[in-house]
């Protein structure tokens, strides 16, 4: 990188954070929340309400979280690469609070939509006033078999803080504070558990394997505790949803996600069925290693680095040329990005780690935060990144701020899509064989990650939440399901898994943070792949189906949404065309090897 520093321009939102619109615009929003407060509640359970006023209420209340809305993202991304400055951190807090005085004002307006008789709502959902409206009132009203009394809510907001809430925090505080002591190149030095997992990188096997050891023996010394945290949190979960009349233990996630049972169930299966090209791709690592056999430490281990580099200029043109050769208007979004500034560079003290992207203004552009570091990763990260911008572009463009956002379940489409278009474009470019291999191997352990071995968590979750229907599951219990899943995924390409990773289980945050988070990677990812096939079978037939699906946001179900470009996710055959293209990898790459 050079010197200078590539920031975005937020000026769209406000000039700085000492702008005077900042608090003339928090206090019209103050305004017409008290107004709207006054104006709507009690009245939307009115027998006589008609569908032209539920119509302009609703954009009344678009209007303030709208507005609301871009208040809080300016702060956010002043905050993601200001975060040392006071000044900052004051403005960030304050609309923090703000937000949340704002959400208390005007919460009535969903639970008194769901007070509306069942026959008067359907009056109202087949008005033409409310077809903007059709999809958020359904999943408004899919709530309510499991909305309880207000009384009930309010009980478990509050036991939530020394309860679910406490435990996940005293796992927060116990694993932040692990510092691990660690001899690289005759030296000890203390490391983070994120500093010591970067040595899991490592060209050496032996480092590899004690960096592993030594990460999970903090995890192993606190085993009894975080036993405790996962079973206490675990069992407030399945508790808590039996009380709000969900079927299975998953069932909430699933419905908010607006995915079937079938659906999600159909996607395990085919994942799992699928395991033997996970095992067929770590034989062929440990060949290639010149390793006698393969244990979980060297699941990272590298085949070698890309070494060209890029200056950021020239991963934008990349990127943009890829686009290009996809869809024309993708490399317009792209160039507008860049020629706008809205694309946060440079990595630079007090910026924060990591790269994600924030829709922008309705009817403009979003923002694209990356640390930008000339390698091969960074240009797939831009790409990535770029891709979201792609998809809140088309979304913001074609749908109102009630429907800018996307279900989990398809909201990583555009951005693996865009990444893979990128990757395919590099493989065919001047790259040494060795830069290939690379690259592609990357490729291939970067899917498995995110859909098998991803999978592989969701089954071990689905057998812990089964398991406490009958008894508290134990700390073996927890560490033999975890490697019985480890074991399915594998095969007989790693070894030495119970020996090495039994207590790996309890390094997996996400299962207390968001139970049933992890099986929706697999989801997302397996669903791009999956597209990127059709579009390989299609060609550019298959261009206008994306550019539809990427412009519904969250006007329409995900079922329906692709639905409507013949894609059927409770389909077994659809999902493997995705396990398909990951074997075609996995062929590509013997090929490459021989």
């Amino acid at each position: 990188m050079t010197e200078e520093i590539l920031a975005w321009d937020l000026s769209d939102l406000y000039s700085d954070i000492n702008d005077s619109k900042i608090d003339a615009d928090k206090k019209e929003i103050e305004k017409l929340a008290e107004n709207f407060s006054k104006t709507v509640k009690g009245n939307l359970t009115n027998p006589n309400l008609k569908p032209q006023q539920l119509a302009e209420w609703y954009k009344l209340f678009e209007e303030i979280h709208e507005k609301k809305f871009y208040i809080y993202l300016f702060s956010s991304l002043q905050y993601s690469t200001k975060s040392l400055k006071d000044e900052v951190k004051n403005l960030y807090s304050q609309v923090q609070e703000f937000g949340s005085k704002i959400n208390e004002e005007t919460l009535f307006f969903y639970l008194e939509l769901n007070e509306i008789t069942d026959e008067k709502f359907i009056d109202l959902l087949a008005s033409p006033e409310l077809v903007n409206y059709k999809h958020d009132l359904e999943y408004n009203r899919k709530q309510k078999p499991h909305q309880l009394s207000e009384k009930e809510e309010q009980i478990i907001l509050m036991k939530n803080i020394s309860g679910k809430s406490g435990f996940i925090k005293l796992y927060n505080e116990i694993e932040s504070g692990f510092i691990y002591d660690f001899e690289f190149e005759g030296e000890v030095k203390q490391y983070t558990g994120s500093e010591l997992f970067a040595f899991m990188y490592n060209k050496d096997p032996e480092v590899r394997y004690r960096a592993l050891k030594t990460l999970v023996s903090e995890f192993e010394n606190n085993e009894l505790v975080f036993t405790h945290i996962y079973n206490n949190v675990m069992k407030d979960w399945g508790l808590e949803n039996k009380r709000r009349n969900y079927n299975k233990p998953i069932s909430l996630r699933n419905v908010e996600n607006e995915v079937s049972d079938k659906s999600v169930e159909t996607l395990g299966k085919v994942t799992s069925e699928s395991n033997y090209i996970v095992e067929k791709y770590y034989n062929l690592k440990k060949k290639i290693l010149g390793l006698e056999k393969l244990r979980m430490s060297d699941l990272y281990a590298p085949f070698g680095e890309v070494e060209k580099k890029y200056t950021y200029k020239e991963g934008i043109e990349l990127v943009k040329i890829a686009n290009g050769k996809f869809n024309p208007e993708f490399a317009d979004i792209v160039d507008e990005m860049y020629k706008r500034k809205h694309i946060d560079v440079t990595p630079r003290k007090g910026k924060q780690g990591g790269a994600f992207c924030s829709y922008g203004k309705q009817k403009m552009y979003p923002f694209v935060f990356v640390n930008y570091t000339n390698d091969i990763e960074s240009v797939l990260t831009l790409a990535h990144e770029l891709g979201h911008a792609i998809h809140h572009y088309y979304i913001q463009q074609n749908q109102t701020f009630t429907n800018i956002d996307s279900s989990l379940a398809v909201a990583e489409i555009a951005s693996v899509f865009n990444e893979m278009i990128t990757f395919d474009y590099l493989m065919k470019q001047d790259l040494s064989k060795e830069d290939r291999i690379s690259l592609l191997a990357n490729h291939i352990e970067g899917n498995f990650s995110t859909s098998h071995r991803q999978n592989a968590f969701y089954h071990f979750e689905s057998r812990i939440h089964e398991l406490m229907k009958e008894k508290l599951p134990t700390a073996n219990d927890y560490k033999e399901t975890f490697v019985e899943e480890m074991q399915k995924m594998f095969g007989n390409s790693m070894t030495d898994i119970k020996e090495d990773y039994a207590s790996y289980w309890s390094v997996v945050s996400h299962f207390i943070h968001v139970p049933f988070y992890v099986y929706a990677y697999n989801l997302s990812n397996l669903l791009v792949i999956a597209l990127y096939q059709m579009y390989l079978e299609e060609g550019q037939e298959f261009v206008p189906k994306l550019t539809k699906i990427l412009s519904v946001g969250t006007s329409k179900t995900p079922a329906e949404m692709l639905g409507e470009v013949g894609i059927d996710l409770d389909d077994p055959n659809f999902w493997n065309k995705g396990i398909n293209y990951l074997s075609t990898k996995v062929n590509e790459l013997e090929e490459l090897l021989s």
